[in-house]
C-alpha cells in the first residue's frame, strides 16, 4: 500500500468515525452528508475497498434511522454483495451486514425474510465466535422478536430464554443486556395476558438499571415507559400516567431538551392514556405536540409523523369528529405509502382504522370491502393464525351486526373465538373480548339464556385476569345490564348498572363519557319502574 493510498484510508476513516460522532449526537442529516463525502472520496482515490463497503452500510443505516427505506435498502444489498466478493462469503463483516438486512426487513414487516437473514448472520458468527458469545445472544434475541411479531410466542419465549441464560453466563446476573432480555420477556408475557409475569419481569429490569446506571439515566426512562405500557395494557391508568409522566421528564432533563425523537414517543403515549380517561382535549394537545416535534426532527414525509397522524385520527374518531379523522388518516396512509410495503402491518392497521371510521359513519360495504381487504393481506403475510387476522375478522363481524346480518356476525365471531383460543389459550384479555361480542350477538337476536351464560361466565374469567375494577370488567357487567333490562328485569338492571358507575368512576372519574351513558341508563331503568324523581336527577 503507498503512501497516498494510507493517507486515504486514514482520511476516510477519520470521515466515518465523524459519521459515528454525529449519529451518535442525533445529526443525521450532517451525518449523511460527512458519508457521502466518505463514499465519494472513495471512489475516486480508492474504488472497491473494505471501507467503501462500511460507508455504503452507514448510508443505509442512516437512511433507515431517517425512515428513508426506498433508498436504504438497496445500499444494504450493494454493502453486503461487496463485502462478500471482497472479504469472502463467512467474513464477519458478512454477518454484520446479514444482520443489518434482516433488521430492515423486521422494519419492513417482512418477517419471513427477516428470520431468514438473521439465521445466516447467526450462523457465520458461530463460525467465527462459537456457540456463546454477545452478538450470538444478539442475534438469538432479534429471532426471539420476530417470533413474537408473527404472534409465536411459545417459540419467542424459548428463544428469549435462551438469549437471557446465554447473556446472564457471559455477564452475570446483572447487565444492561440482561435488562433487555428481561424487558423482552415481559412484553410476550403482555401479550400473552400473563400480567403479573410481566409486571415482575419489568420490576427487575428497572431495578437492575437504576443499580448500573444510577436513578437518572434514559435507560431507567425506558423502563419506566415499559411499565406504564404494561399498566395502561390492564387498565391500570392512573399508574400508567404516573410511570409515563416520570418517564417523560427524566428523559427530558437525560437528554437536554424536551425535542428529542424518544420525549415524542412519551408523549404519544400519554396522549394515549388521555384517550383511555376519556379526556379527548388532553389527547389532541399532547398528540399535536408529539406531531410538531418529530416534523422539528424528521421533516413532514417520515414513518413516525404518521404514527402522530394516525393517532390523532383515533382521538377525532372517538369525538365523533369523522372527516377531520378522514383527513388526518388519509395523510397517514399516503406517508405510510410511500415507505412500506402494501402489506406491512402498519398499512394494514391503518386500513382497519378507515374500515372502524367507516363502520361509524354507517359507509358498510366500504368498511366491509376495506376488511376484506386486509384479511387478504394479514393471510398472505402470516397467515390465518395471527393476531392480527383475528383483530380485522372481528371487526368483519361487526361490519355485519350493525347491518343485522346476525348469521354472517355470529359465524365470524366464533372463528375469531377460535384463532384467539388456538393463540393465546383459553384465558386472555382477547377471549374476554370475543366473549362479549357472541353474547352480543344472541342479545340480539333474542337468544337470551345463551347471552346471559356467556356474559356471566365471561365476567368471572375477566374478574380473574384483569381484576375487578377493570374498565372490560365493567363494560361485560353494562352489557348484562342491558340484557335484563331487555328482559324487564330492572331490579337486577339497576344493581348492575350501580356497580359500572362505582369502576367507571373509580377509574375515570366523574366526567369521562362512559359515566354519562351509564347514569342515562340508570335514569332509563328508573323511569321502567316509574321512579320518575330519580330518574330526573340522573338525567339533570
Amino acid at each position: 500500500m503507498n503512501n497516498n493510498t494510507s493517507q486515504n484510508l486514514e482520511e476516510i476513516n477519520q470521515l466515518n468515525r465523524e459519521v459515528v460522532r454525529l449519529a451518535g449526537e442525533g445529526d443525521i442529516k450532517q451525518a449523511i452528508s460527512i458519508t457521502k463525502k466518505a463514499i465519494k472520496l472513495t471512489k475516486e482515490k480508492i474504488g472497491e475497498h473494505k471501507v467503501l463497503a462500511d460507508s455504503l452500510n452507514n448510508l443505509a443505516e442512516l437512511y433507515r434511522i431517517q425512515g428513508n427505506y426506498p433508498d436504504a435498502q438497496p445500499l444494504l444489498i450493494e454493502s453486503t454483495e461487496m463485502r462478500k466478493q471482497l472479504l469472502g462469503e463467512n467474513h464477519p463483516d458478512v454477518a454484520q451486514s446479514l444482520n443489518n438486512l434482516a433488521a430492515f426487513y423486521v422494519i419492513q414487516g417482512n418477517y419471513p425474510e427477516a428470520e431468514n437473514y438473521f439465521f445466516q448472520a447467526l450462523h457465520l458468527w458461530k463460525i467465527h465466535l462459537g456457540e456463546e458469545h454477545e452478538e450470538i445472544a444478539t442475534i438469538l434475541n432479534n429471532i426471539a422478536e420476530v417470533y413474537r411479531e408473527q404472534g409465536r410466542y411459545a417459540e419467542s419465549e424459548k428463544m428469549h430464554i435462551k438469549s437471557l441464560n446465554m447473556r446472564q453466563s457471559l455477564f452475570g446476573e446483572k447487565h444492561s443486556d440482561v435488562a433487555q432480555s428481561l424487558d423482552n420477556l415481559a412484553a410476550i408475557y403482555e401479550n400473552q395476558a400473563r400480567y403479573q409475569d410481566a409486571e415482575t419481569m419489568h420490576l427487575e429490569a428497572l431495578a437492575m438499571r437504576k443499580k448500573l446506571l444510577g436513578e437518572e439515566h434514559w435507560n431507567v426512562a425506558a423502563s419506566l415507559n415499559n411499565l406504564a405500557a404494561l399498566y395502561n395494557s390492564q387498565g391500570r391508568f392512573a399508574e400508567a400516567e404516573d410511570y409515563y409522566t416520570q418517564a417523560c421528564e427524566l428523559c427530558k432533563k437525560c437528554l437536554g431538551n424536551d425535542k428529542h425523537p424518544s420525549i415524542a414517543i412519551i408523549l404519544n403515549n400519554l396522549g394515549g392514556i388521555s384517550e383511555n380517561l376519556g379526556r379527548y382535549a388532553d389527547a389532541e394537545r399532547i398528540h399535536l405536540q408529539a406531531l410538531e416535534i418529530r416534523k422539528a426532527i424528521f421533516g413532514k414525509e417520515h414513518l413516525e409523523v404518521a404514527q402522530s397522524l394516525n393517532n390523532l385520527g383515533n382521538v377525532y374518531l372517538l369525538r365523533g369528529l369523522y372527516l377531520k379523522a378522514e383527513e388526518v388518516y388519509q395523510q397517514a396512509y399516503d406517508i405510510r405509502k410511500l415507505f412500506l410495503n402494501p402489506e406491512h402491518p402498519d398499512i394494514v392497521q391503518l386500513l382497519h382504522n378507515f374500515a372502524v371510521l367507516y363502520t361509524y359513519q354507517g359507509r358498510y360495504q366500504t368498511a366491509e370491502s376495506i376488511c376484506l381487504k386486509t384479511l387478504d393481506s394479514i393471510e398472505k403475510a402470516y397467515g390465518k393464525n395471527h393476531p392480527n387476522y383475528a383483530d380485522n375478522l372481528n371487526h368483519l363481524a361487526l361490519v355485519y351486526q350493525k347491518q343485522g346480518n346476525y348469521s354472517q356476525a355470529e359465524q365470524k365471531y366464533l372463528t375469531v373465538l377460535a384463532i384467539r383460543k388456538n393463540i393465546f389459550g383459553e384465558e386472555h384479555h382477547d377471549i374476554v373480548k370475543s366473549l362479549n361480542r357472541i353474547a352480543e350477538i344472541y342479545r340480539l337476536q333474542g337468544r337470551y339464556s345463551q347471552a346471559e351464560a356467556i356474559y356471566k361466565e365471561n365476567y368471572q374469567l375477566a374478574k380473574r385476569l384483569l381484576g375487578e375494577m377493570h374498565p372490560d370488567v365493567a363494560g361485560i357487567l353494562n352489557s348484562l345490564a342491558v340484557l335484563y333490562d331487555a328482559q324487564f328485569k330492572y331490579a337486577e338492571a339497576e344493581k348492575l348498572f350501580t356497580e359500572v358507575l362505582l369502576i367507571i368512576r373509580s377509574q375515570f372519574g366523574n366526567n369521562h363519557p362512559q359515566v354519562a351513558t351509564t347514569l342515562n341508563n340508570l335514569a332509563t331503568v328508573y323511569g321502567s319502574l316509574e321512579r320518575f324523581s330519580e330518574a330526573e336527577e340522573f338525567v339533570h
